[in-house]
């Protein structure tokens, strides 16, 4: 794309790994790329050309430390995460705050890589004869989501008084409706959810139905896609086309705002990471027998908090 065709800016970057693999190509060819999804943390400080429109692993998971511990009567915790950057990135995260509270995180197992949905019911086992008072865990949301809410109900954590938290990827809502009474009473932390009360969420919801069907939903990843290409083509229009300086390009963009699906959005110019609110969300079954989330609390306007505490590799 950039020697071939020339490509002024860029934007995708499901995983975590891509967006780090490719650092010093970005960096040598100075082309702004525009990060949708991939979120751990300090890929952003990889490259002045990277801006990030979606999250980072510390925006969900760093206040639900605090949010368990305080809220929830969680006092230990287990921590389960699939083992590649982010999944370390989250749980990270999740104890540093959870820590910071007066929690204890009692058992760490990491289960796996992203590229296959493993067993889970081998990992909640563990959880389970453990004992503590909450699970938090990570997954790359999708089919794995879907398998660890099935050994979550099928070993019977709920049943044994366990609690299962975690980030939104935890029931993303185009899997959602297929996880059954399993999922009732999780509660994740996140900054987009289908039943979101906005405006910009109830046109972005019937656009989606009109072009994918009824029974199609959009997810977080969705929502930041949108948001994505909103900032993408402001700041075309701002720069009058002129992308040719890749600086300018990322200029541009720090400092946009938007009121989209997932509420008010901006770029902090000083990270190029996005800044938004999160909320505390419990899957519950609708009047309609379907299943939703909703709202139990909000903390507005969450930077990235890795930073904000410079720890790790994001000094």
């Amino acid at each position: 794309l950039i020697t071939n065709d020339k490509v002024q800016i860029l934007t995708g970057y499901v995983f975590s790994p891509s967006a780090i693999a490719l650092a010093p190509v970005i960096n040598q060819a100075k082309v702004p790329m525009v990060i949708a999804n991939a979120g751990t943390a300090w890929i952003t400080n990889l490259s002045p050309y990277y801006v990030r429109l979606s999250f980072s692993m510390w925006h969900p998971a760093y206040p639900m430390g605090a949010y368990a511990n305080d809220k929830l009567g969680c006092k230990t915790a287990a921590v389960a995460y699939t083992d590649f950057p982010p999944g370390k990135d989250s749980v990270l995260a999740f104890k540093t705050g959870f820590e910071k509270a007066g929690g204890k995180v009692t058992l760490s197992i990491p289960m796996g890589s992203p590229v296959q949905v493993p067993d889970f019911t081998p990992f909640m086992q563990r959880v389970k004869d453990a004992h503590p008072d909450c699970l938090y865990a990570f997954i790359p949301s999708g089919a794995h989501a879907t398998g660890l809410m099935k050994a979550y109900g099928e070993v019977g954590l709920r049943k044994a008084g366990i609690k299962l938290i975690g980030p939104m990827d935890l029931v993303p809502d185009n899997k959602l409706q297929d996880m059954g009474d399993a999922a009732i009473g999780t509660i994740v932390m996140g900054h987009y959810a289908v039943d979101l009360n906005n405006a910009a969420n109830t046109k972005f919801k019937e656009e989606w139905h009109k072009a994918y069907g009824p029974d199609s939903y959009p997810d977080f990843m969705s929502a930041a896609g949108w948001d994505t290409m909103h900032a993408i083509f402001d700041t075309i229009k701002k720069l009058n086309g002129n992308l040719s300086d890749g600086a300018k390009v990322v200029k541009a963009l720090e400092g946009w705002s938007t009121n989209g699906p997932r509420g008010h959005v901006m770029i902090d110019p000083k990270t190029r990471d996005i800044v938004q609110d999160e909320h505390a969300m419990e899957v519950y079954r609708k009047p309609d027998g379907k299943l939703g989330e909703k709202i139990l609390a909000t903390t507005k306007a969450v930077h990235d908090e890795c930073k904000v505490l410079k720890i790790g590799r994001c000094k």
